[in-house]
């Protein structure tokens, strides 16, 4: 993505990232745009002559949202683009906060919880003016708040939403840390801690900065938080991408009052320090849902805890949106066009197998249909259909969800993982007499959950007659496309791969948009079996994983690795990135 856009042909200027840059640019005198903002908008090359009008059609039902704000809720433009329109028209600085060297009094006037609610950074001092950043300069009541509560005159300057919250998280925390230290400082041992107590303290700082540990793994798009004792110490680490990455490393101290602030989040007892708990929870974080799912295990150093994040308001709508191309999204779609048979999804823990089951329900979801799933736990709340939790320790299987449903009159069945015979065996029944059954299982190929069946005494006669299609997938570490270098492959990985010896490939560098980590966010890698009347024909005689892969593969299949080498050739996913998923 650019850092540039053009409007009426001149370049808007770049982003700063660091206070000399700001106050270089603030000494610096500037003409007053010399167009209104929705002048600008309309010279823009960004946006298309029809955009504008819809845009303009829908202002009209909005008065008090500014036209560049009605193009972004249209998805018109993005974030980014969204902040260079708001600079140029205006005329205020663009700066990206998260990297900038922000003083710690300055942090100070304005509260943590109060910037992450406005949206606003505090920068730096110029002149005796504070210097805030904002995505919506045309906010006035926002202006007003701000000069009142920090008693000084305010400067404003424009970043995108992403980038203040990250800025808010990187700057904000060590404030909270301290304050919170100062908070168990009281001349007691944490386990000494009761529940009357931490319920007397319960608004004090501790809270505060575990709710903003929570807010920040939102912010960076973590799937679990991990809080780690070690022996004088404790660590935070997220999981993101895929990937688990240190955030902080806290007093000792602090460890057994956080802990102790999460049980009572996810309703379990405080007091209870020497068995595993499990716990749920769910707060509202930027106009979402978020469910928390907790899990505590004692530790020789203490209490282990480990938090998953769940966003209940499923956001993918489209194939498309996890990765999947034209070609084989509409396939997927062809398959699941039908009124019976069976699609299943198979891969490894984390592979996001559920991710791309809801995304298939929104798909065919319509109000002629009905569509019930059975899952453990309900990972994502969909309005439209019926989500049934099973409970293992009442005896509510998959297996007895399933015999019960079908009673309910289903069209369409999504049975969140096949675990055993008996789910297999009723899942294949329920699709031949005229349900279309989604569901997902633990194998590393397509061809192979073939044969898991057969393993597991469904007859091949029955598989032939009801599996419609297979997809096997991974989700792969996207390069971060602001720090693209050329990547160095030695000639063994090539040659593995298919890869000529003279392809160029490219990996993320590390810069401040990835956390110096080289890549930012995952994308689906997949192989697709459609199962054809070849197919299905050598399967009622008998046939191996690798002899099914072969016809898959003759009759059309893309292999996994030859769609993760054309990921890498697309500059998309590094090489490397690419042998790491391939199948043996």
């Amino acid at each position: 993505m650019s850092d540039a856009i053009r409007l009426e042909g001149q370049t808007v200027d770049r982003f700063i990232y660091n206070s000399e840059e700001l106050r270089r640019y603030l000494f610096t005198p500037h003409p007053m745009p010399a167009h209104s903002l929705q002048e600008y908008i309309e010279t823009s090359t960004q946006i298309t002559p029809q955009q504008l009008k819809a845009a303009l059609a829908e202002s009209v039902k909005a008065p008090d949202r500014h036209l560049a704000a009605t193009l972004h809720r249209l998805d018109f433009i993005n974030e980014r683009d969204l902040a260079l329109i708001l600079s140029a028209g205006f005329g205020l600085p663009l700066v990206d906060p998260v990297g900038f060297d922000i003083q710690p009094e300055i942090l100070k006037m304005i509260p943590v919880a109060f910037a992450r609610q406005q949206l606003v950074m505090p920068l730096m001092m110029h002149e005796g003016m504070l210097v805030v950043a904002v995505t919506d300069p045309a906010d006035n009541e926002l202006l007003e708040r701000l000069q009142f509560m920090t008693n000084k005159g305010i400067e404003l300057a424009v970043a995108t939403r992403n980038e203040i919250l990250l800025a808010i998280s990187a700057h904000y925390n060590t404030g909270e840390i301290a304050n919170a230290l100062d908070f168990v400082n009281i001349g007691q041992t944490p386990e000494a801690e009761d529940t009357a107590r931490f319920n007397e303290t319960a608004q004090g700082p501790l809270v505060q900065l575990v709710q903003n540990l929570i807010a920040d793994a939102i912010i960076k798009r973590a799937s679990d938080i991990h809080l780690r004792p070690e022996e004088d110490s404790a660590d935070i680490l997220f999981r993101i991408d895929g990937e688990l990455r240190h955030q902080l490393t806290l007093n000792k101290r602090l460890h057994a009052t956080i802990v102790s602030r999460l049980k009572i989040l996810g309703g379990m007892d405080i007091s209870e320090r020497r068995i595993p708990q499990d716990g749920r929870a769910r707060v509202s974080f930027s106009g979402k849902d978020i469910d928390l799912r907790l899990s505590v295990v004692p530790d020789v150093n203490g209490e282990d805890v480990v938090i998953r994040l769940l966003d209940s308001q499923y956001a993918m709508h489209r194939l498309e949106d996890l990765g999947y191309e034209g070609t084989d999204a509409e396939r997927i779609k062809s398959l699941l066009d039908r009124t019976s048979g069976m699609f299943l999804v198979t891969g490894p823990t984390g592979s996001g197998k559920s991710t791309t089951l809801y995304t298939v329900l929104a798909q065919i979801k319509s109000d002629t249909i009905n569509i019930i799933t059975i899952e453990d736990p309900v990972e994502y709340h969909m309005k439209g259909i019926a989500q049934i939790q099973v409970n293992q320790q009442t005896g509510y299987t998959f297996a007895k969800a399933l015999r019960a449903i079908l009673r309910h009159d289903p069209d369409v069945i999504m049975v969140g993982e096949i675990r055993d015979e008996e789910t297999a065996r009723i899942s294949v029944e329920s699709a031949l007499t005229g349900h279309l059954v989604l569901s997902t299982l633990h194998t590393n190929s397509a061809a192979a959950t073939i044969t898991r069946f057969l393993e597991i005494g469904i007859p091949s006669y029955l598989i032939s007659s009801t599996l419609s299609g297979v997809l096997a997938q991974r989700l792969v570490r996207s390069n971060c496309p602001h720090c693209l270098v050329v990547e160095e492959v030695s000639e063994g990985i090539r040659l593995e791969m298919g890869a000529t010896l003279d392809e160029l490939f490219y990996k993320g560098a590390g810069c401040d948009k990835c956390d110096q980590r080289g890549t930012h966010g995952r994308r689906a890698v997949y192989e697709l079996l459609v199962m054809t009347n070849v197919i299905r024909t050598a399967l009622v005689g008998g046939i191996a994983a690798h002899e099914i892969q072969q016809l898959a593969v003759d009759n059309g299949m893309t292999t996994l690795a030859t769609h993760a080498l054309h990921l890498a050739q697309q500059k998309y996913i590094s090489l490397h990135e690419a042998y790491r998923v391939r199948l043996d």
